[in-house]
């Protein structure tokens, strides 16, 4: 038995309340909704209304908006959205520290050997890696798509992590010539770096996401 017109409006509706307007979540879960219904229906001859309410009362678990300290306690989606969402970001979350402290280590507590003329070519070019770093960084935070998906949501948390980076590395005179490279500021760099690399897999996630749902 195949939900009618009306009915998949009931279901579409009830998933708009609930917020998942995750487009790669929406379709799944949309599916799995509909699937349970047209089976309860026939397995125990109920009408829709009656399987409705009890379907959906099972899903309301997986829907409840909840938040993770993993992206931030001011960031909410979801509870299904929200699991999935960590489930992608997590490895990358706990490899942003590595990109901080092993440059902090190797400028600040070893003591490498070399000219000034290397020192300043380094500062050189810690200095454009962070212009075009923080450029692409901008750019794809105003371009991508506003459609929602779950990797627009790890988005969304980074970009303010991301804003506040730019800002530090500009505030504590990156671009200033300094006599010695700063542990603080290369650290910070290479984090900041990575942080980008980051956003931009997830930007190509979400662009493919929408592309494989066909939404533009």
């Amino acid at each position: 038995m195949e939900l009618n017109k009306e009915q998949l409006q009931r279901v579409e509706h009830y998933l708009d309340v609930k917020d998942i307007t995750y487009i790669d979540v929406r379709f799944e879960v949309l599916d799995h909704i509909v699937s349970d219904i047209e089976t309860k229906m026939i397995k125990e001859n109920l009408d829709f209304e009656t399987v409705f309410y009890d379907v959906t009362d099972k899903w309301n678990t997986q829907l409840k908006e909840t938040s993770s300290w993993l992206f931030g306690l001011g960031f909410s989606a979801p509870k299904i959205v929200l699991e999935k969402a960590k489930k992608n970001f997590k490895k990358w979350f706990f490899l942003i520290p590595t990109f901080y402290i092993i440059p902090y280590i190797l400028i600040g507590k070893i003591n490498f050997i070399y000219s000034e003329n290397i020192e300043s070519g380094l500062n050189i070019l810690f200095q454009i890696v962070t212009i075009l770093s923080i450029v692409l960084f901008l750019f794809l935070m105003i371009f991508k798509n506003k459609k929602r998906t779950t990797y627009s949501f790890i988005l969304k948390t980074q970009s303010l992590n991301l804003l506040l980076g730019a800002i530090l590395l500009i505030d504590f005179d990156f671009f200033k010539r300094e006599e010695h490279l700063n542990p603080f500021q290369v650290g910070l760099l290479f984090s900041f770096v990575f942080g980008t690399y980051i956003y931009y897999h997830f930007y190509k996630k979400h662009q493919e996401a929408i592309k494989k749902y066909k939404i533009s």
